[in-house]
């Protein structure tokens, strides 16, 4: 199937960027195709696919658009990935309810550019290694903070019996939200972890766009 161009997918929970591919692959044969910007395992929302050589050139333009995020942050815990799928690796418990206004001038300090230390289990390199590699290994990694550019950042929920925080960032290429939701958290004086995750926006494209899994080959050979 002689398939060009690009797809807004959107992506399901409990699969990988790659996993999305392999599908592809599976209806257009072997056509080159890549993807930009992974999207974590538990998170879900915008995957922009390209097809085609003309179009897989195209992907670092993708890569650097702006990018909207829905997530809620689990204050009081923290995981090994600070995402669901790392084991607990500290536990602040939490006995006052936060204010809301407290919450949305910590918010506030993260918009503008600011220093970001990436996730241990992230895909940057060390010398030459992918840093999760050696995470899983038990080695210690050591990330350089990176500067990042975070346009808004809302709160849009504050669940104080889950002590959760749902919230929606606008940001530039490079944000971590693990990393993020990590910070808040310490700004609070607590720990925290990305508990839930979207990708409601990659520039223009949106999820009210976007292709589900499951439609996939219909909307391939329609076209």
């Amino acid at each position: 199937m002689a398939f060009e161009g690009i797809l807004t997918i959107n992506k399901p929970a409990n699969i990988t960027s790659y996993d999305v591919i392999r599908n592809i692959k599976k209806i257009i044969g072997k056509q080159k195709i890549g993807h930009a910007g992974t999207l974590d395992p538990f998170a879900t929302g915008i995957l922009i696919i390209a097809i085609g050589k003309k179009f897989t050139k195209q992907l670092s333009t993708y890569q650097a658009m702006t990018k909207t995020y829905h997530f809620t942050i689990q204050l009081g815990i923290e995981t090994s990935t600070l995402d669901p799928e790392g084991d607990i690796i500290a536990e602040s418990p939490i006995t006052t309810t936060y204010p809301v206004n407290t919450i949305k001038k910590v918010l506030a300090s993260f918009k503008g550019k600011t220093q970001q230390t990436p996730p241990a289990f992230s895909a940057k390199k060390i010398n030459g290694q992918r840093a999760y590699k050696l995470a899983r290994q038990g080695k210690n990694v050591a990330l350089e903070p990176t500067t990042i550019t975070i346009h808004d950042i809302d709160l849009l929920h504050y669940d104080d019996t889950q002590q959760q925080l749902e919230c929606r960032v606008t940001c530039e290429k490079g944000t971590y939200i693990r990393s993020l939701s990590r910070d808040i958290a310490k700004q609070l004086n607590t720990v925290g972890y990305t508990k839930t995750l979207v990708r409601e926006a990659v520039g223009n494209h949106t999820l009210t766009k976007a292709i589900n899994i499951d439609e996939l080959a219909t909307h391939l050979i329609k076209n």
